[in-house]
């Protein structure tokens, strides 16, 4: 049987149990080594001898957060509930608003994979006694679905550089620049004849580069595992040729220096053991991936969403800026309206024909299983989308209000992750409608804001602002747009 990768961290030890789908440790010696088994650990290699690598090094433009988390294994519900992109309590390294108000990034990697340890003697599964309830979810808090078998050892080097330009007409043209100029493939040794071509065109991209770098807004994020402290010079900048050429030597750094990059995650129904000893049914989540990288996409634009409110309200109280209408927000109600309408009779359904199920649920000191497992449905929260019937106003109050149910969207998905975790069929439901609104026509429903004039003084700024009528302001803006 296949087993997974999950990013490895301290709290770790062969033998406990995992939940695969949300990434977080269970019980401890959940499965144990049997007395008779020989170990059947492998052993490092001395170290004079030369260590035999597998290396995946790789240069990309990417779109998206989520291209950041799927290069480092870290599942998406893992995310949506503990909101950080590290496992080890190093912390937030990757600022996810940066990546999505960038215009372009470009990400370095590379994962350098020196052995693979897998215990084969863990093999004796070892359930608690005197334990209460046995319905399947608490079977799953408590164990997981997998158990730790076994360690990656090498390194990984990440990298990712956001620019985002300073002249908003000129960002169409700088992530067209950037795209070229950090990912273009380099060319085979030139012929005599080409070769002063060659020289020519990689100076011409190296000043696009150094110009892209000294004339926008770049942030640049590093982290590694593995190969030591010395991979650059410590007065050295983290710029795009740095993180080349630390990406080219760290397979070398790697294989002084290695550190555990990943667990290796067992299934329990791997185990002949676990058949003799349990007649549950686990949750099988291989099928819940697509679902729960569209809701993460939906959290961030969420999360995003809820910084421009903030930033937007800290402006007006200012009296730097106004709110106006948002034109759009009409059609965004149609919308929403429209999907709640078809939506609405089909989310009904599955619940109006699970309910004689929930009922049988609680029958007391029943010791069936199939009785034990279906006491999950009562704890899925199934919830229509959060009606929204109108634009927001464009005041203060209306600000609040957009925060609001902007925190209420995030929770919701949130609790869709609980749900899933409880019952992964809820992914691949046709009928199942999404909790929350989308995102797009959330932010479509908030007021825009205007910049007013400059004044000498704060006071003179807050009398400016405080005689701005929101739909004359509006009108204008609309007039010399059209």
């Amino acid at each position: 049987m296949a087993t997974q990768l999950v990013p490895y961290n301290t709290a770790m030890q062969l033998g406990s149990g995992f939940n695969s789908f949300t990434q977080t440790l269970c019980v401890d010696h959940a499965v144990i080594r049997d007395p008779d088994a020989k170990d059947e650990i492998g052993k490092k290699e001395s170290e004079d001898k030369e260590v035999a690598q597998s290396v995946v090094y790789k240069t990309s433009v990417i779109q998206k957060t989520t291209d950041v988390t799927d290069e480092m294994n870290i599942n998406a519900a893992f995310y949506i509930k503990y909101d950080q992109l590290s496992v080890d309590g190093a912390g937030r390294f990757i600022d996810t608003n940066k990546i999505k108000d960038s215009d372009v990034n470009i990400m370095v990697s590379v994962k350098v994979v020196n052995q693979i340890i897998y215990d084969h003697s863990l093999n004796k599964f070892q359930p608690i006694t005197n334990v209460k309830e046995t319905s399947a979810q608490r079977w799953v808090e408590i164990y997981g679905d997998s158990y730790i078998s076994g360690w990656q050892e090498g390194g990984e080097f990440l990298a990712v550089i956001s620019i985002k330009a300073k002249n908003r007409d000129e960002a169409q043209t700088i992530a067209a620049d950037a795209k070229i100029a950090f990912s273009r493939s380099k060319n085979a040794s030139p012929v005599a004849g080409q070769k002063d071509l060659t020289v020519n065109v990689d100076a011409t991209f190296d000043k696009i580069k150094k110009n892209l770098i000294a004339e926008n807004e770049v942030a640049v994020t590093v982290t590694w595992i593995g190969g030591g402290q010395r991979i650059k010079a410590p007065q050295q900048d983290w710029d795009y040729d740095t993180m080349k050429d630390v990406a080219l030597r760290f397979p070398d750094l790697c294989a002084k220096t290695p550190m555990r990059t990943h667990a290796l995650l067992t299934k329990y129904t791997a185990l002949r053991s676990f058949y003799t000893t349990q007649t549950l049914d686990l949750p099988v989540y291989d099928k819940t991936g697509t679902y729960t990288n569209v809701l993460q996409e939906a959290y961030l634009d969420y999360k995003s969403i809820l910084g421009a409110i903030q930033v937007l309200a800290f402006d007006v109280s200012e009296g730097t800026k106004a709110l106006i209408v948002n034109p759009r927000a009409v059609k965004a109600i149609e919308q929403a309206k429209t999907d709640a309408d078809n939506g609405g009779a089909d989310a009904n359904k599955p619940a109006k024909e699970a309910s004689p199920a929930t009922e049988a649920e609680s029958v007391d000191g029943s010791v069936v299983e199939v009785s034990a497992i279906a006491k999950v449905g009562p704890k899925i929260a199934t919830l229509p989308p959060l009606s929204i019937e109108e634009p927001f106003a464009p005041t203060i109050a209306g600000l609040e209000e957009a925060r609001l149910k902007c925190r209420f969207m995030m929770s919701r998905i949130i609790q869709e992750i609980d749900n899933i975790a409880i019952k992964p069929e809820i992914a691949i439901d046709e009928t199942r409608q999404a909790p929350y609104l989308s995102p797009f026509l959330f932010k479509m429903l908030l007021p825009l804001g205007a910049v007013l004039p400059a004044e000498a003084s704060q006071v003179a700024q807050a009398v400016a602002a405080s005689k701005v009528e929101p739909d004359a302001l509006g009108n204008k803006f609309l007039a010399l747009a059209g």
